[in-house]
């Protein structure tokens, strides 16, 4: 059993023991920088009554209590299946939090992987002349950086955000250019009815969304599942951005590797001419 699950489960504390378990539960931020001295003084205990505490819980005193308790906060997993936000957050149970959100739509989104299907993508993107982004809100942030990725790759991209520029470029003609979509919950009308332009003028379109099934995913040529779970509520936003971000590392490096020695030579030239005039 972890300290912190002894902790909270320990029932042979004296009442001045319990008041220390529950500061050290409500701010683990601050037990890094205190002393027994500090804590007893927070708690209106004495630096003995600390020690005892840390004594009953397996440790030797209170600096090698601190140093497994910061330890276990570091890498304690979120074991609710659940993960929110309350109004009593601290920086501790904040870290410990977008970390798992991170770490969990990337795993959720690598179980949906298919190797062979992501061939058929990056070979997609390998033929076409450019990578075209269709996108809204906050999906443009995320678009902006795939595009930056796909010019360091030697790949030229554009994100298209304006509903006007869509559609215009929706109804020229496909130039050997490849669509890129990427729609949370795969209900944008809107996106839809562009990837059915598209695709009508010949633009083959890649669909990065949570909703398999939603009226955007049905106009794709290919579908790249992002994690995006409701299970998440407050930080939702965050765990499809990091899925996608994932996924277009992914694609990002499969394009890079296709033309190594000719990308690295761009990359050279471009750094070495910002050194002068960029930054």
């Amino acid at each position: 059993m972890s300290l912190i699950q002894d902790m909270k489960k320990h029932k042979n504390l004296t009442e001045r023991e319990q008041d220390i378990r529950k500061y050290i539960l409500e701010h683990p931020e601050k037990i890094e920088e205190m002393s027994s001295r500090e804590l007893g003084h927070a708690t209106f205990a004495s630096a003995a009554s600390v020690t005892r505490f840390c004594q009953k819980l397996g440790t030797k005193g209170f600096p090698e209590f601190k140093l497994q308790l910061v330890r276990e906060l570091q890498y304690e997993t979120i074991e609710e299946e659940v993960i929110t936000m309350s109004e009593r957050e601290n920086v501790v149970t904040m870290v410990r939090k977008a970390t798992q959100v991170q770490r969990q739509a990337i795993e959720e989104t690598k179980k949906e992987l298919s190797y062979s299907h992501l061939v058929k993508i990056g070979r997609m993107i390998a033929d076409a002349s450019c990578v075209d982004f269709y996108v809204y809100d906050m999906n443009v942030y995320l678009a902006d950086y795939g595009c930056s990725l796909f010019f360091h790759a030697g790949k030229v991209a554009n994100v298209h955000s304006a509903t006007n520029i869509q559609g215009l470029h929706a109804a020229m003609p496909a130039d050997g250019h490849v669509a890129i979509l990427i729609s949370h919950t795969g209900k944008n009308e809107r996106l839809a009815e562009i990837a059915g332009m598209l695709r009508k003028g010949g633009t083959k379109v890649i669909v990065i969304s949570a909703v398999r099934d939603g009226i955007v995913s049905k106009q794709a040529d290919e579908f790249l599942y992002a994690a995006g779970s409701e299970k998440v509520e407050e930080f939702w936003s965050s765990m499809f951005f990091a899925s996608g971000k994932y996924l277009l590392d992914i694609l990002y490096g499969m394009e890079f590797s296709r033309k190594y020695d000719e990308n690295l030579a761009l990359n050279n030239k471009y750094e070495k001419s910002g050194k002068k005039l960029l930054w």
